[in-house]
């Protein structure tokens, strides 16, 4: 009985399930809006989801600025700094993160697959400017970045099926794929070699390398990849950063209690 959806449905509070879906909102194309925008995306009426952007802006969960449109607050990096701190995936990457900066020159990052997008975990810099500096928590798309790419081949058959039927293929950067068959035809490369490039696919002269990180089960749960400037490195030979990208992400995945 107690494990029949109807019956659990009546747990559920209405008051807070309209606020996580006022904080769900909010993502890094929508980074504000305002009453009358959270009512009409939430099929409600200015006046009734008032109270609960209220409560949220009160408690620190939003924050208003001076044309009055609402952002995510405070309270969640205060939050997501105690989830991060706590995941053994981010201190058991961090130490490598660091030496492979440092030993390519570039920017080095930790993502996982989060709600259809890549979420950085980490990141250390061995050449700065070359991506956001506030980088930790912020989400990005899958299909045209070498991070993405690499965990979207941790998919199987049926979780590939539904990211593309979610998701549109946005020109995003020059080289962006935006064909569902070459993207398709792309990850089953990737999942053979072991490694995804994104040549400025994202971002107007990047140049990214990503391998995945696995767990004991040698499912992937999460990527590393290093990032340069293309005016920078006009002539980089991707031989050696794939190679210590995939033995960085190998190292992690082994303290993991991967097999590989």
């Amino acid at each position: 009985m107690e494990n029949n959806p109807q019956t659990k449905s009546r747990y559920i509070n209405q008051s807070i399930k309209k606020a996580f879906s006022v904080i769900d909102l909010f993502h890094s194309e929508q980074p504000k809006l305002s009453t009358t925008e959270i009512a009409r995306r939430l099929d409600l009426s200015p006046g009734s989801i008032y109270p609960i952007l209220y409560t949220l802006n009160q408690k620190g969960y939003l924050q208003k600025d001076g044309n009055k449109k609402y952002t995510l607050g405070l309270k969640f990096l205060e939050k997501s700094n105690v989830i991060l701190e706590n995941l053994d995936l981010r201190t058991t990457a961090s130490p490598y993160l660091k030496k492979l900066a440092d030993l390519l020159n570039g920017n080095a990052h930790l993502a996982l697959l989060h709600s259809r997008e890549v979420l950085y975990l980490e990141r250390e810099e061995g050449s700065p400017g070359v991506t956001i500096k506030e980088i930790v928590g912020h989400r990005v798309p899958a299909y045209c970045t070498a991070l993405g790419k690499i965990l979207l081949t941790g998919l199987d058959d049926s979780e590939l099926r539904g990211y593309f039927d979610e998701v549109e293929l946005e020109k995003k950067g020059p080289n962006t794929i935006t064909s569902r068959k070459e993207l398709k035809d792309e990850l089953s490369q990737i999942k053979q070699k072991g490694y995804s490039v994104d040549n400025e696919e994202f971002h107007n002269n990047l140049l990214a390398v990503a391998a995945p990180i696995k767990n004991y089960k040698n499912e992937v749960v999460a990527a590393i990849s290093v990032s340069f400037p293309k005016t920078k490195h006009p002539k980089l030979d991707l031989e050696r950063p794939v190679q210590e990208v995939k033995k960085v992400a190998e190292k992690v995945s082994r303290d993991l209690g991967a097999s590989n």
